[in-house]
């Protein structure tokens, strides 16, 4: 079953952008993702955000394996 959402969720990312909304009807926007940090990410706009979620951050992380950074934005030794 989880192979068949993680497909189904990359599938949905090449068609398009995907949101992922919580209950107060504020969304996610993972085609406004840039490049991904294990603390956030920075939008097309070039500013920065925390991951609103942990799910967010694995779902980019999976259908984005180059642009995604296993450390924090302001990680000196990477640079």
């Amino acid at each position: 079953m989880k192979t068949l959402l993680k497909t189904a969720l990359v599938a949905s990312v090449l068609i398009g952008s995907v949101s992922v909304g919580n209950a107060a009807g504020i969304g996610f926007n993972i085609g406004n993702v840039s490049i991904g940090y294990s603390d956030g990410y920075y939008d097309n706009g070039h500013r920065f955000h925390r991951w609103a979620h942990h799910e967010d951050m694995v779902a980019w992380q999976n259908a984005h394996h180059d642009g995604y950074h296993e450390w924090r934005h302001n990680d000196r030794h990477h640079h």
